[in-house]
């Protein structure tokens, strides 16, 4: 019998839906929890759950203790960065116990990964690519579910509300693995709401800038800093340096007539000063051909970009698959040859290399065929979702 042990998920009902779908199928599911937030959305039916409420040096121990007492088989978990995640795998590899890594789609809208190994530079994707490109499931299309903000805003703050009350007598030892306080997510969000009309006169002004530009237009989408691709496999001292170093790039070794736009990620928290950053960048380097741009529609701008240059984002997939050029700063699973551009920085400004189309477009069956099933967090793609994940978690590895 398969028995699978869920550690944090979305902040959402989706895992708990997962399991019962694994339930259904006569799989027994468990799920650890490390703070009220992880009760509250394990729902009815979702199977057995167990509170850790020690310190975080008994949980390695305690990991494996929970795996062979109950002859776990599989470990299912959101990402693999968080500490208490990266210890339950290393437990669960030494005991044998099948990993599986859910995550956003590597491509969107509409899709879900499932990893067998781990994400980022811990992925066996680029490895698996290289030596067998056959098909493993049938080909996951992106699709457009119905989604809510609101929903979305909903559920975080259920669970980050109920952390802040209930944490401190129920789980003294939770601690938030984000970079910044729960408090100050929040601040930030209001501070954001607030400044909303602003926002929007200087999206509007980016805009026109750049649709008026009649040079070419390279892009650097600014990804989250709490975020564990940014963490763990990203550039040296994070995400600012990167912007930095690729401002101060651009400005030197740039054509003059080129546009860099700085896009700010769709669910930034607002924390970081990054308009202000930029704007210090440009002031340095004596260079005011770099935009700031709060907004706007993704995919048109990578259909204009005469290059992107990313630290590890997906949107670096997703300019491969529009046919861009792309120059990854970090860790990226598809960061390889023929695919993105392995020249030097410095280079890339004056010469970017396109992918070749062939393998780009056997990288993006091979995603669709081993990793991807359609689905969402939350929303209309919550259920379909919970349904392919589970599905694909009683498969056979993909490679």
């Amino acid at each position: 019998m398969r028995r699978f042990l869920f550690l944090q998920g979305p902040s959402s009902p989706f895992f708990a839906r997962v399991a019962r779908e694994l339930r259904r199928s006569g799989a027994e599911t468990l799920r650890v929890g490390t703070c009220p937030g992880d009760r509250l959305f394990w729902l009815s039916g979702a199977g057995d759950y167990v509170a850790f409420r020690k310190a975080p040096e008994a949980w390695p121990q305690t990991a494996r203790a929970i795996m062979e007492d109950r002859a776990i088989t599989d470990l299912v978990c959101l990402g693999d960065g968080r500490p208490f995640h990266r210890d339950a795998i290393g437990v669960a590899r030494d005991l044998g116990i099948r990993v599986s890594i859910v995550e956003q789609g590597y491509l969107r809208p509409g899709l879900l990964t499932i990893e067998p190994h781990g994400m980022g530079g811990h992925s066996g994707i680029p490895a698996a690519f290289e030596a067998d490109r056959q098909p493993r499931f049938p080909l996951a299309e992106p699709r457009s579910f119905k989604s809510s903000f609101l929903l979305y805003a909903a559920y975080d703050v259920a669970y980050h509300f109920a952390n802040l009350v209930g944490a401190p007598f129920a789980y003294p030892f939770y601690r938030n693995h984000a970079l910044h306080s729960t408090l100050d997510e929040w601040r930030g969000w209001i501070g954001k709401a607030l400044k909303r009309s602003a926002r929007r006169n200087a999206r509007d002004r980016a805009l026109a800038q750049i649709e008026h530009h009649d040079g070419s237009i390279f892009l650097f989408p600014l990804q989250l800093e709490t975020d564990y691709q940014i963490r763990q496999h990203g550039y040296r001292d994070g995400l600012r340096t990167a912007l930095a170093d690729v401002v101060a790039s651009f400005a030197t070794h740039a054509p003059k007539d080129a546009l860099l736009v700085v896009k700010v990620h769709p669910i930034d928290n607002g924390l970081t000063p990054w308009a202000a950053i930029v704007d210090d960048l440009k002031k340095d380097h004596g260079c005011e051909r770099v935009v700031f741009l709060d907004g706007g529609d993704l995919d048109r701008l990578m259909q204009r970009c005469a290059g992107i240059v990313t630290v590890n984002s997906t949107v670096g997939l997703s300019a491969l698959a529009f046919g861009r050029p792309v120059k990854a700063l970090g860790s990226a699973i598809y960061d390889l040859e023929g695919l993105t551009d392995d020249q030097a920085l410095d280079r890339f400004w004056q010469a970017p290399m396109l992918p070749t189309p062939t393998r780009m477009s056997d990288f993006l069956v091979f995603l669709k065929s081993a990793v991807l099933v359609p689905g969402a967090f939350e929303g209309e793609g919550a259920i379909p979702g919970a349904r392919a994940v589970a599905d694909r978690l009683i498969a056979p590895p993909p490679f």
